[in-house]
């Protein structure tokens, strides 16, 4: 089973909840983001119906509406290791990226954890595991898909050395680099993308393999388009969109116009979205040549 989880019903109607993805098959259980106390209850619920103690967690990035509900899964013991990118490994990389003679590893270390000090927050309190550097920990059903090592690199150093401006490859820096992660189950090949740019996404990775893939970015129009040219006439692809930002503009509004022929799955529209071999009129949808889910 995989969940993507909607604030469609939740009280407040104008709150950014967030994205949070539920992986659970067997005894194992990943959470891909967690933006908000409600949906780590939730997430903490799913857990006790499955019998399962703890998950094992992915932060895209340090964002709130990816980060805020990780703290409580913490609290509640139901958090295996957190893997995310741990940029404190990498001072001398930034260092020599940066190629500037005032700065050292300490400053470059003291910039790290004022730009991600709520992962620095948690370094005490759970297992963190970088992504690359600790790939071999994660469950055999996910795989790191990107961004590149050198990518990351690129970006991160562009976001400390303020001299360059805090965008790149029309997203903010944080966002550009989110961590993007191949999920495999009885239910097909998720692509996990967090708030990334499609450009991050390396080019090596044919993205017709995959049966599902997140729209970046809650479904921001501009980023979901390159990846339909990436994607291309594979018709039976099925798009997900994780749109729980309340008031503030999530994206997937303006794309309901240049979505034709696609199938998209839309929290903001269809509530939960669930694919599971369990759940019949949640399989995979035939392809109609119409907009769908959204």
């Amino acid at each position: 089973m995989i969940k993507i989880l909607s604030s469609k019903d939740y009280e407040e109607k104008t709150k950014n909840y967030g994205d949070c993805i539920v992986f659970i098959e067997n005894s194992t259980a990943i959470v891909y983001d967690c933006g908000s106390e409600e949906h780590a209850k939730r997430v903490v619920k799913l857990l006790d119906e499955n019998n399962i103690e703890e998950a094992d967690v992915v932060l895209s990035h340090n964002d709130d509406d990816h980060f805020k509900g990780i703290p409580y899964l913490i609290n509640e013991g139901r958090v295996s290791k957190l893997f995310t990118i741990l940029l404190l490994k990498y001072k001398k990389d930034l260092l020599d990226e940066i190629d500037d003679e005032r700065r050292n590893r300490n400053s470059i270390g003291d910039s790290i954890k004022d730009l991600y000090d709520n992962i620095a927050t948690l370094s005490k309190r759970v297992k963190l595991c970088d992504v690359y550097a600790d790939a071999e920990q994660m469950p055999s059903q996910m795989k790191l898909i990107g961004p590149n090592f050198d990518y990351m690199l690129q970006a991160a150093a562009k976001g400390i050395d303020s001299r360059e401006g805090n965008t790149i490859d029309k997203e903010t820096i944080t966002n550009a680099a989110s961590v993007q992660i191949q999920l495999t189950s009885n239910d097909g090949t998720f692509l996990l993308t967090g708030d990334c740019t499609p450009a991050a996404i390396p080019e090596d990775i044919d993205l017709k393999k995959f049966d599902y893939i997140q729209l970046p970015h809650h479904g921001k129009s501009v980023l979901a388009e390159e990846i339909f040219e990436r994607v291309g006439s594979k018709y039976d692809m099925v798009y997900l969109v994780s749109d729980n930002t309340g008031s503030s503009n999530g994206g997937s509004d303006d794309l309901v116009h240049k979505a034709k022929g696609h199938i998209i799955k839309n929290t903001k529209i269809d509530g939960d979205v669930e694919f599971s071999s369990k759940s019949s009129k949640l399989n995979k949808p035939l392809f109609t040549g119409r907009i769908l889910g959204i």
